[in-house]
């Protein structure tokens, strides 16, 4: 097929769903800001901060909005109400994942389990997870987390400056450990390097309404030497890099099981207990064994640079959280995961870490599979659902004071609804929750339990040298981070110092 017949077919395809999609125009969708013609409001999407536009937006037209982009309806959800209504009690109707010519077609993020469509693909990935990652196998997963705390701090003891650095690598030793039975050395570990180069290609072009050819699918149709079809470019690369991550760790692990030298993992478990799968399962184990770390990595990442942010920016909040930990912990050990329960302001401060500003402030988006009514307002079949979980944690009503970061908010549970656990709005919703949420979790409450027991977090300043205010916010696309950033990282005192040199010492 010639590229002017495929144009035309394209357009003439574009044009027919358009007729039919005006058809809907009697029907009552919820309210928005008005369109243009045809296009609807395809150019006004945002293209960064789209969590503070939509908020905004939401103060006029209500906790159910509709924008539409060439005729593709988005309803955008800005209340606890409507997105437990709709994602959480018809999660039948709202947990399959919208397919963006970008990010499922030409790049094939379907592949994962994250953007996978709902059905039995999804539905056998996300059981091969949980199986690993669940209450009953936590303290199993904690012991690993501790044992790489003890390796971590002596790391920000000797070279602080690389702190970002260090958490990468802490991060990644945990998840990889777990998946793949693999052991680094640093960040620079070759697969380590494959999975963030795959992490930011996700976040850089995953997000909705990114790349005009998610607004205009017949663009996907153009040569790649027309001016503007960069995006080719940009999606063969990352469709490389993806195809690398599935097969190239999972390869790693099948040649280590059949010689007989592959460590305890989740991957090698797989392997052995079906030599032979088919293809279809075959995948399915790729699948779930790269999403592990795909899904997880970046996400915690980000929330323990948070973490030293926090820290830095709020001193009162640190002593307070310091003074907890030495009293139920001691100043000799650090706290493990069966301490959580005693340390009720250093868990408020980890839900603070969640809340104060989340990594994924816009959910994954969902899709409705037929069409639906909620408060009288037509919701197509089709339509993109974005929860607007940022609006969520920083909504005064819910939270007085969103934008300071207070633990104590949590330690007083007779408060009529107010304050309640952000973690209900930061790991997905419904059938597409995070199935990783418990491990990351832990991740975040064990780092920062350690970091408070025998570090002073202070003095985060941007990298140009300027003082950073609490006014922060994150940057970035799907996955956000905060903007770089240093900080200062010392012992609490000699002793402190002595005890963390020891954990490196005794080989821990």
């Amino acid at each position: 097929m010639s590229v002017s017949v495929a144009l035309l077919l394209a357009l003439v395809t574009v044009a027919v769903a358009l007729i039919w999609r005006t058809s809907t125009r009697d029907l009552h969708l919820p309210p928005g800001p008005k369109g243009w013609p045809i296009i609807g409001n395809a150019l006004q999407l945002p293209k960064t901060q789209g969590w503070v536009t939509y908020a905004q937006l939401a103060k006029k037209y209500g906790d159910i909005m509709h924008l539409s982009a060439l005729g593709s309806p988005m309803i955008i959800l800005t209340s606890g109400q409507a997105i437990s209504d709709l994602l959480e009690k018809r999660g039948h109707l709202y947990s399959d994942r919208p397919t963006t010519p970008m990010a499922s077609d030409l790049i094939g993020y379907a592949r994962m389990t994250v953007l996978c469509p709902y059905g039995t693909l999804l539905k056998e990935s996300r059981k091969l997870i949980t199986g690993t990652i669940n209450a009953r196998n936590a303290p199993q997963l904690q012991r690993i987390m501790e044992s790489k705390i003890h390796q971590l701090l002596p790391r920000l003891l000797t070279s602080p400056k690389d702190f970002q650095s260090h958490l990468r690598w802490f991060v990644a030793s945990i998840v990889l450990q777990i998946t793949h039975g693999h052991e680094i050395r640093d960040s620079n570990d070759p697969l380590v390097q494959m999975a963030e180069l795959v992490n930011t290609q996700f976040s850089e072009t995953a997000t909705p309404g990114k790349f005009l050819v998610d607004i205009f699918p017949f663009l996907r149709y153009v040569p790649d030497w027309v001016p503007g079809a960069g995006f080719k470019r940009i999606a063969q690369e990352a469709r490389h890099s993806l195809d690398r991550m599935l097969d190239e760790p999972y390869q790693q692990v099948k040649e280590q099981v059949m010689r007989g030298t592959a460590s305890p993992s989740f991957t090698s478990e797989l392997i052995e207990s079906d030599p032979h799968p088919s293809p279809e399962q075959l995948f399915t184990n790729k699948m779930a064994s790269s999403q592990f770390y795909l899904a997880g990595a970046d996400t915690t990442v980000s929330a323990l640079e948070i973490m030293f942010v926090i820290l830095a920016l709020y001193p009162e909040v640190q002593r307070k959280a310091q003074a907890e930990i030495d009293t139920v912990v001691g100043t000799a050990q650090l706290a493990k995961g069966s301490d959580r329960d005693s340390l009720p302001y250093v868990n408020g401060l980890v839900k603070e870490i969640h809340r104060w500003n989340p990594v994924v402030p816009l959910a994954l988006p969902h899709m409705a599979v037929q069409d639906d009514t909620y408060k009288g307002y037509h919701i197509p079949k089709g339509a993109v659902i974005i929860a607007n979980s940022w609006a969520m944690l920083h909504d005064p009503s819910i939270y007085p004071d969103p934008f300071e970061v207070k633990p104590e908010r949590y330690l007083n549970r007779t408060n009529g609804g107010i304050n309640p656990d952000p973690e209900n709005w930061s790991f997905g919703y419904g059938r597409r929750v995070c199935p990783g949420q418990i491990m990351a979790d832990d991740t975040i409450f064990l780092l920062t339990a350690a970091v408070l027991a025998t570090f002073n977090v202070t003095s985060a300043r941007t990298l140009d040298g300027k003082e950073l205010g609490k006014d922060v916010k994150n940057i970035g696309g799907i996955i956000c981070h905060p903007p770089p950033f240093t900080c200062e990282i010392t012992p609490r005192s000699p002793a402190t110092k002595e005890f963390i040199a020891s954990l490196g010492a005794h080989g821990h």
